[in-house]
């Protein structure tokens, strides 16, 4: 019974459309354009060049991945992106970076936070029953690290770490914050922050009394996170993650193979970049004997050289060598 009815009323339906559409027509219409189909794509073939439009979009596309993959432009970026885009920065900017207060303040301000982290860890430790004296010997590598990454960011050689005690890290960490407001106030920072934390490390350290001390990371970790972000804006980096490893790993100071004919061989500012003799380029008639009387040679025969640093044993007799 349904089947029939529902054959009944489609038959009505179609009747009903019939008097308001011209089916045949609209068909009919339908084919003529199918038929002319070939006609317009030939006739847009002669107005549009298809193939130019096709390369233009892929190269569009591969402008957009290379924009992506490029170090400098991306959102996100590992230490070793950061070191590569770092060391991919003209000689020049790279030695005015050098010279920037501000990019040293990214630094000074990191190695405060890590001495005060140190500083509550071994308080912690000393803290801890049955230590009543405390056990520094699992935080003396992280003392000794800080104190060599404080003599590579000051570009001066540290022969031997102190050994570590608890009035050793006080001390240590009141030099860190009297350096950071130094840096702050050169980079023409606000420094009364930082001025509060060298009071209180100062009279912590005169004190030996590290309780002192406790949450003033609270004020130091965001001042020196701010500053991470401005050098890395500074340095035109997405992000100021893995920066300051970088600098201390040298990445600014690598110019083995850079053109530094534009620059005065005796300035004080390129005391402690790597040069090299076969690839980097200085001014004509720069003596290079003398460079080298005034660098330390990183490993013998290498070739490569640190500006600055005195030499081991005798200086080489002057040849007067030239370029």
């Amino acid at each position: 019974m349904a089947d029939e009815w529902l054959s009944r009323e489609h038959e009505a339906f179609g009747l009903g459309l019939s008097r308001f559409l011209d089916l045949d027509a609209g068909l009919r219409e339908v084919r003529e354009q199918a038929g002319r189909h070939e006609d317009v794509v030939r006739g847009l073939g002669l107005v549009l060049d298809a193939d130019g439009g096709l390369a233009s979009i892929l190269h569009a596309e591969d402008a957009t991945d290379s924009a992506t993959t490029d170090p400098a432009n991306r959102a996100w970026m590992s230490e070793a992106d950061v070191a590569e885009a770092l060391r991919a920065l003209p000689a020049e900017q790279r030695l005015a970076a050098r010279k920037d207060p501000a990019i040293a303040a990214c630094v000074s301000g990191e190695l405060l936070v890590r001495a005060l982290e140190l500083l509550d860890d071994l308080v912690q430790e000393k803290k801890r029953p049955g230590t009543a004296e405390g056990d520094p010997a699992p935080y003396a590598q992280r003392f000794a690290d800080l104190a060599r990454d404080y003599a590579r960011a000051r570009r001066f050689t540290l022969a031997e770490p102190p050994a570590l005690t608890l009035p050793a890290a006080l001390n240590l960490a009141a030099v860190f914050a009297r350096t950071f407001e130094h840096d702050l106030r050169a980079a023409r920072h606000p420094g009364d922050s930082a001025h509060a934390l060298t009071d209180t490390l100062d009279s912590a350290a005169r004190a030996r009394d590290p309780d002192r001390v406790r949450g003033i990371d609270l004020v130091a970790r965001p001042l020196a996170r701010s500053l991470a972000l401005e050098a890395g804006h500074r340095l035109r980096l997405p992000m100021a993650d893995g920066l300051v490893a970088a600098l201390l790993d040298g990445t600014l100071d690598d110019f083995t193979d850079a053109d530094l004919t534009g620059v005065n061989p005796n300035d004080p500012g390129l005391n402690g970049i790597q040069w090299s003799d076969p690839g980097t380029r200085w001014p004509p008639g720069t003596d290079i004997e003398a460079l080298r009387n005034r660098s330390e040679e990183t490993s013998p025969y290498s070739r490569v050289y640190v500006l600055g640093r005195r030499p081991k044993g005798t200086s080489r007799p002057g040849a007067g060598v030239r370029v």
